[in-house]
């Protein structure tokens, strides 16, 4: 196999694996969870309490039985333009874009984060 070089350029965006701190008890974040079963059978009731137990800032619902479980997911606060329905044939470019501009954003609060460091240590030489 020949291998080609793609001129890609990887950057480490300031925030390492697992730097989400939970309970010790906890599932460590990040992380993907999958819930497997037959109707009826808990999923809805394991993802709503392991959702409201690791305290998230923001949720994306997917799923086709969020109004006949609107009671397992009400006290998660979701916004409404956070739930979408699976089949949905533009759910994925949807969710894709809202993880850019999550990141966009963390990536600008962190700019000017140090902006604002600076400029206090900046402050505090003029003293």
């Amino acid at each position: 196999m020949k291998l080609v070089d793609t001129k890609l350029k990887m950057s480490d965006m300031g925030t390492t694996a697992f730097s989400i701190k939970t309970d010790e008890n906890h599932i460590k974040l990040h992380t993907i969870t999958l819930a497997c079963g037959k109707r009826g059978s808990g999923k809805s009731y394991f993802i709503s309490n392991l959702m409201n137990w690791l305290k998230f800032d923001r949720i994306l619902l997917i799923s086709p039985t969020t109004e006949s479980n609107h009671s397992q997911f009400k006290r998660l606060n979701i916004n409404p333009e956070d739930i979408f329905d699976p089949d949905d044939p533009e759910i994925i470019n949807k969710v894709i874009a809202i993880g850019n501009k999550e990141r966009d954003d963390l990536i600008e609060y962190r700019r000017k984060l140090q902006m604002f460091n600076e400029l206090t240590e900046l402050y505090k030489n003029l003293r």
